[in-house]
């Protein structure tokens, strides 16, 4: 591997092992700050409290001279006004003692004197009127050495927990990002030493191609076909051996493809090219490739396409497998026939392929699409007689390509149930690229 890819996934790893520290840094700083604003509540909260309970205390004293020495207590009594001796200057509030001793009712109130503040009660006992106060200061002081605390924690823990997250985060990445790295570059290799031979393979079919179009004598006039003893010419043979190293030629474009789109699949960090690609000309091609399969089996292929063109954009070979995996997966399980649907519904551009094979169970519509998936167990419908379309649809890989394929161009699947209650339907929803409008047409 080169020094500028081991780079790129050095960098990558970094990247990703910071993202995940950072989401568990973050989690462990909400986490504690949740638990710091939960503490302090339970703390301020004791705090009024216990202000509260030295207040209603103060207030029962017959004297200013019974109350302790943080507490402030004056008695209104007949005119005359007795109060502690420590009292601090704001105090007593007058105007809260005549209030309660005009109108009865006690009252509460914050008295605030330079940097101190006092919580005051004042309440009629009896004849008289008392009022005490209680510092607050020291409460308050407490309670901001307890913030200031508490954010210096979550703080110290965060950069704590972000470091070991970023540790762990890493060693437990580095695993997979190897085994990812492994991948891409089995993936490459193997598209890199297939691509030779069957860049030979398409040279010497259109080498052969060539030379079967020049060529103008035949040494035989007439032979007999092995397969089915039927008299040929030699031009009809010429011209069925030049369309056979068309095919040849087209297939390994198409293999060549592939291998170009595999290798793009397996890593993300490469995006292909997209193009506009006709969906219509696609599914022609599809039929075309898949004729000579369906003739061997007695099978019919249909094309329905409401309208000469619906493009969407994508990768031109990554599209085509999906017409390809599609129409095989239809041949194996269709009685008679197989039919392609591509039509425009509203913003997507519609791909069906449906077959009138066993169909598929209720609700396997999402398993239809993994890897291996299989519904034998789901439904065992008969066999036919001849063999063909027989009991419970398997698949391997090719479904799931086919998922994975329109999920990378915004896309989705679907396996649903035939209209006519035989056979399946699978269905491909793409974006499409703009409207279009034309004649329908049929082909078969």
């Amino acid at each position: 591997m080169s020094t500028r890819r081991r780079s790129s996934e050095e960098t990558e790893l970094r990247r990703a092992s910071l993202r995940l520290a950072a989401q568990f840094t973050a989690l462990i700083v909400v986490l504690l700050g949740l638990a710091g604003v939960l503490v302090y509540g339970l703390v301020s909260a004791q705090t009024r409290d216990a202000a509260e309970q030295t207040l209603v205390s103060a207030v029962e004293f017959n004297s200013p001279r019974e109350a302790p020495l943080d507490v402030f207590v004056a008695v209104y009594d007949d005119g005359r006004l007795a109060v502690s001796r420590n009292m601090p200057s704001g105090l007593p509030d007058e105007e809260a003692l005549a209030d309660v001793a005009n109108t009865g009712e006690s009252r509460r109130d914050t008295v605030t004197d330079g940097d101190r503040s006092y919580e005051v009660l004042t309440t009629r006992r009896g004849r008289d009127v008392v009022q005490a106060a209680v510092d607050t200061h020291e409460a308050d002081e407490q309670l901001r050495r307890l913030s200031l605390a508490l954010v210096v924690s979550v703080l110290a823990a965060g950069v704590v927990a972000g470091a070991l997250s970023a540790w762990a985060a890493r060693a437990a990445m580095r695993p997979m990002a190897e085994a990812l790295a492994l991948q891409r570059r089995f993936v490459a290799d193997a598209s890199h030493e297939l691509r030779t031979p069957l860049t030979l393979l398409s040279m010497r079919a259109q080498m052969l191609r060539r030379r079967l179009a020049a060529e103008t004598d035949a040494r035989i006039d007439v032979h007999t076909d092995a397969e089915t003893g039927a008299e040929i010419d030699a031009a009809t043979a010429r011209e069925e051996a030049v369309q056979a190293a068309d095919e040849v030629v087209d297939d390994t474009k198409v293999l060549t493809g592939i291998l170009e789109d595999l290798l793009m699949s397996a890593d993300p960090r490469r995006s292909g090219p997209l193009e506009e690609v006709d969906l219509v000309s696609l599914a022609r091609a599809a039929v075309r490739s898949l004729q000579p399969e369906a003739t061997r089996r007695g099978l019919t292929l249909e094309l329905d396409a409401p309208d000469p063109e619906v493009t969407v954009r994508g990768g031109q070979f990554a599209l085509q497998r999906v017409f390809t995996a599609l129409g095989a997966n239809a041949l194996d399980y269709a009685r008679s026939q197989v039919r392609f649907s591509v039509l425009k519904s509203g913003r997507d551009a519609v791909i069906r392929v449906s077959d009138d094979g066993p169909g598929f169970p209720p609700g396997f519509s999402r398993q239809a699409f993994e890897r291996f998936a299989s519904a034998r167990d789901r439904a065992e419908p008969k066999p036919r007689d001849d063999g063909a379309g027989a009991a419970p649809r398997h698949y391997g890989l090719g479904l799931a390509l086919v998922a994975e394929i329109a999920a990378r161009y915004g896309g989705s699947v679907s396996a649903l149930p035939a209209v006519n209650g035989t056979g399946g339907v699978l269905e491909v929803r793409l974006p499409a690229t703009r409207r279009h409008s034309g004649s329908t047409g049929r082909e078969v």
